[in-house]
């Protein structure tokens, strides 16, 4: 029976094996054994799918996320960085499509705002928190902050996505290390 979830993991499929700009919704019917039209009774449009699909592949992330454990906050700030690149790497068409998105945190003017991105920006925030009240990152703004270390990280994977045999466990904490020792109080001094 065509459902939502059905015709999200279908796109999904899509997604993955071809690249996002590449989803067809005619295709998708026909892999589905539908009429085009009857998606039209789970989905507003194809842009409406494919912030499924995003939403999706941000809430894995984010369960990725909630699996970090570590001892101390930079341990965890390491950890989710490794977890973050490990994803792109594994999963780089939907990364892609991911970040066509943005959390609601980064107010550009731009209506492509997206709840699960936020959820997966702002896990970090009570490490980095902890870290500012501990002494070790510089007191600022938070956001301003997961901001700044959320660009280093996807940097790294991005690189990591266009050479995928880049040992990139290595360079995303040695790019982690040098965020925090350059964010800490005493940095310059």
């Amino acid at each position: 029976m065509l459902s939502r979830e059905t015709i999200v993991a279908a796109a999904r499929c899509q997604v993955e094996a071809h690249g996002f700009e590449a989803v067809s919704l005619r295709a998708l019917a026909r892999d589905l054994k539908v009429t085009a039209p009857a998606l039209y009774d789970h989905i507003d449009s194809k842009s409406d799918l494919l912030g499924l699909v995003a939403a999706e592949g941000f809430e894995e992330l984010v369960s990725c996320f909630s699996r970090i454990h570590g001892t101390s906050p930079d341990a965890r700030l390491r950890d989710r960085a490794l977890g973050y690149v490990a994803f792109a790497v594994g999963h780089p068409e939907l990364f892609r499509l991911m970040f066509q998105y943005r959390p609601v945190e980064l107010a550009i003017d731009v209506d492509n705002e997206l709840d699960a991105a936020s959820r997966a920006f702002e896990a970090s925030f009570a490490d980095i928190s902890e870290m500012i009240k501990i002494g070790r990152l510089v007191n600022r703004d938070v956001v301003e902050l997961s901001i700044m270390l959320w660009s280093a990280v996807h940097g790294v994977a991005t690189v990591a996505m266009m050479m995928p045999n880049t040992e990139y466990e290595g360079l995303a904490g040695d790019v982690i290390n040098a965020m925090l020792i350059g964010l800490h109080p005493t940095a310059g001094q």
